[in-house]
């Protein structure tokens, strides 16, 4: 008798945890939702802030895993990156902006290859083609190859999402530029600068558009 006593407190604390544990999950899910509502506001006036990071009751991001928003998170972190690098100052060797920028070509890397949706796919390939043009504008010696890299990733990222204007933009920037440097388009390949200190042009779009 007193075996089926203990057993059954037992289960009705297991229930009673099981029903704690959903009840913070569930707080959890509702934080990472207001999270990346409020936070894609706070990006637009204040970018170095701490972004998409609510609290977390129960560990190991279970909450973005149930709202499969891992791949949004890693966008924005990546533009985020691209803009604390300061792409509109080429040239500029700051070393919170060269570890911002090494940052995010590491994360459109990832995306171009890994990401399951092409138009996000698209968007980092351009973003990455940016990165090499800026590259470009300070340096003299490889300006040739990289304007041939940023020229592959932005034919990249129309092949990925042909309704991406801003890269066919950027495709016939980078081309132009290269015909007024008497430029051939050889040798460049599609690998982005792992280096670099900023990007310019079309591109550093913000979070929150196009989610």
């Amino acid at each position: 008798m007193r075996r089926r006593y203990l057993l059954s407190g037992a289960a009705a604390l297991a229930c009673l945890l099981v029903g704690i544990g959903l009840l913070l999950l569930a707080l959890d899910v509702g934080r990472a939702r207001a999270a990346f509502r409020d936070d894609d506001v706070r990006y637009r006036g204040t970018p170095e802030s701490t972004l998409w990071q609510p609290a977390q009751a129960v560990p190991g991001g279970l909450a973005r895993r149930l709202l499969g928003v891992d791949d949004d998170l890693l966008i924005r972190r990546a533009i985020r990156g691209v803009r604390l690098s300061h792409p509109e100052m080429p040239g500029i060797t700051d070393p919170a902006y060269i570890a911002s920028r090494n940052e995010a070509t590491a994360w459109l890397t990832d995306i171009v290859q890994g990401d399951d949706e092409p138009a996000r796919r698209s968007r980092a390939a351009n973003l990455l083609g940016t990165l090499s043009f800026a590259d470009a504008i300070s340096d003299y010696e490889n300006r040739g190859k990289l304007l041939a890299s940023a020229a592959g990733r932005f034919r990249q990222a129309i092949a990925l999402d042909p309704s991406n204007a801003e890269a066919k933009f950027n495709l016939e920037t980078a081309l132009s530029t290269a015909r007024g440097l008497d430029l051939s388009e050889s040798g460049g390949g599609t690998n982005p600068s792992p280096g670099g200190e900023g990007s310019r042009g079309a591109g550093a779009g913000d979070p929150g558009s196009g989610y």
